[in-house]
């Protein structure tokens, strides 16, 4: 059995393994997009280093484009095997698929902007024109291709291959799989954890460890980190934000989220706020076209919620919907925004501001002092939102500098992964006496050192990219 790290090695995005079984049968878990330098897009996510075509199978821990975004280009380059996943990550691909297509075209066409500036006019179609790396029909393709999977059911792809998901947190649908693998010398068993959730987070469930496998694969992303504010203490601390800025000094609180997962997390928060009597009477827009679509699969996928969620929804009817909610449905009336002269609250997409509505409403708002820009999660290095938390002066804005006046914090209240102290806890959980080696990816790889450093109790490997190992 040989196991390659093709994607999230020594880096956050782009997650992509390979297992090859004793019997041919060809595995990849997870096909994601490669976000750690943008310069570098095409290059990182245009083709794969092997045949698209030999894959049998494809499992899929969650929706996140950094897990999910080259499905569709897998399948243009040959894929047609089996697509294993549970149904709220299928529903909510289809939305993220389309969402990132769309993002592609319009990058596409800002360069080509660019380009007909700096040559002051405009120029030939040669035929080699960038592309997006899929068209709509593939997403279709993908969807048609599924199979889906609960937790706590054993799914049988061929007589050397059986799959099982645990719940992984994270968000709606994100499951960690356990394969078993009938090999010449008996049963083998490797985990793939997906990204795992904070322990205590609004919305979805604790991670479930993986019960001794062989061999792990886990996400390392906050390794060496730990949290600084609690799941428990979300409430109270967005609450302080909101007060210090729109209350205290009559500002504009911007908070990049991420469409799925964290924009829920915070309108479920500010509404829990709002039920309680505490929520300050001001404006909250929420402007994500992904994040409206994305909202309404949480509220039909409650079995798949935590039981906070199960009980809020029982006794208020909906997770999400409160009276100073209001949802921005085009863009005229998200770029009004910039002009409205009261305080409020603005939720938008993506997190790290890279791309989406929310890179206007920071260029909108960046040079107010009395405005506040929350950062809600990770930000990878050489991203906007990066860029802001360090401090600078000046940042880069749709090609123009920008000062920063703002003020500019970031939570981890909302973290949608464990902290380093979370991930020895879900890692105890999992390894036994007979897990031989746990494979870190999905982290930075100074802080994977630490966390490795730490994994006293089974071997702990940090793979490069393309590095296979024979288990």
């Amino acid at each position: 059995m040989k196991l390659t790290i093709w994607g999230a090695a020594k880096q956050v995005t782009g997650s992509k393994h390979l297992l090859e079984l004793p019997g041919g049968t060809r595995v990849l878990i997870d096909c994601g997009l490669d976000y750690e330098k943008r310069n570098e897009f095409d290059e990182r996510n245009a083709h794969f280093s092997f045949d698209p075509k030999t894959i049998d199978l494809l499992i899929l821990t969650h929706a996140h484009i950094d897990h999910s975004g080259n499905v569709p280009n897998l399948i243009r380059q040959g894929f047609e095997g089996t697509i294993l996943c549970t149904p709220p990550t299928l529903e909510l691909s289809d939305y993220l698929l389309q969402d990132s297509l769309n993002i592609q075209r319009m990058e596409i066409q800002a360069k080509q902007r660019a380009t007909q500036r700096k040559n002051g006019k405009k120029s030939r179609n040669n035929g080699n024109e960038p592309k997006p790396l899929y068209a709509r029909r593939h997403i279709a393709d993908m969807m048609n291709m599924a199979v889906l999977l609960e937790c706590g059911h054993k799914y049988t792809f061929n007589e050397e291959l059986s799959i099982e998901f645990a719940q992984a947190g994270h968000i709606l649908g994100a499951v960690s799989a356990m394969l078993h693998v009938q090999t010449p010398e008996g049963e083998k068993t490797i985990g793939f954890t997906g990204d795992l959730g904070n322990y205590n987070s609004k919305l979805v469930p604790d991670p479930k460890p993986l019960r001794y496998p062989d061999y792990l694969v886990t996400e390392s992303t906050y390794g060496g980190r730990n949290h600084v504010v609690s799941p428990h203490r979300a409430e109270e601390e967005l609450l302080k934000y909101v007060e210090q800025t729109c209350v205290e000094k009559g500002g504009k609180l911007v908070i990049p989220a991420f469409s799925v997962g964290r924009t829920q997390a915070i309108i479920f928060t500010l509404n829990q706020l709002f039920r309680s009597g505490r929520l300050p009477h001001v404006k909250i827009f929420t402007d994500s076209p992904l994040a409206i679509k994305s909202t309404s699969v949480y509220e039909h996928n409650i079995d798949h919620l935590n039981e906070e969620a199960a009980a809020f929804q029982k006794q208020h009817g909906g997770l999400f919907d409160f009276p100073l909610l209001h949802v921005v449905e085009d863009e005229r009336e998200s770029d009004l925004l910039s002009v409205l002269p009261e305080p409020c609250v603005i939720i938008s997409a993506a997190g790290m501001v890279e791309g989406g509505r929310i890179q206007m409403h920071v260029r909108n708002n960046i040079g107010d002092p009395k405005n506040t820009v929350l950062i809600a999660g990770f930000c990878a290095e050489g991203t906007l939102g990066h860029r802001l938390l360090q401090g600078q002066d000046f940042v880069e804005i749709n090609f123009k500098k920008r000062p920063v006046r703002a003020d500019i914090f970031r939570t981890d209240a909302f973290s949608a992964h464990p902290d380093h102290a979370g991930l020895l806890k879900y890692l105890r959980a999992t390894a036994g006496a007979n897990t031989k080696e746990i494979f870190l990816v999905h982290g930075d790889a100074i802080q994977m050192e630490k966390l490795a450093d730490d994994i006293e109790f089974c071997k702990a490997t940090i793979p490069a990219k393309g590095q296979t190992f024979d288990l």
